[in-house]
């Protein structure tokens, strides 16, 4: 299983964006090959982690008093 490692740039760096999409980039691909490994097929995958990902956007986007900060607050 991929470790996740904390991110090396503050809230308001640029770096931040793509150091966080390769850290999940590379999450996803280890699900990935472990769901097909167990014999899931790929294109089911594929469409329930895009259920996934809007259902946890649509969270973020209603969640009345949601407050934008780090978990480890940098």
């Amino acid at each position: 299983m991929t470790n996740i490692r904390s991110p090396r740039y503050n809230a308001d760096d640029r770096a931040r964006t793509r150091e966080c999409e390769n850290v999940c980039s590379t999450a996803i691909t280890d699900v990935v090959r472990r769901a097909v490994a167990a014999g899931w097929r790929e294109e089911e995958i594929a469409l329930h982690l895009a259920d996934a990902a809007e259902n946890y956007v649509m969270y973020l986007a209603t969640k009345a008093e949601r407050r934008l900060m780090a978990a480890n607050n940098n």
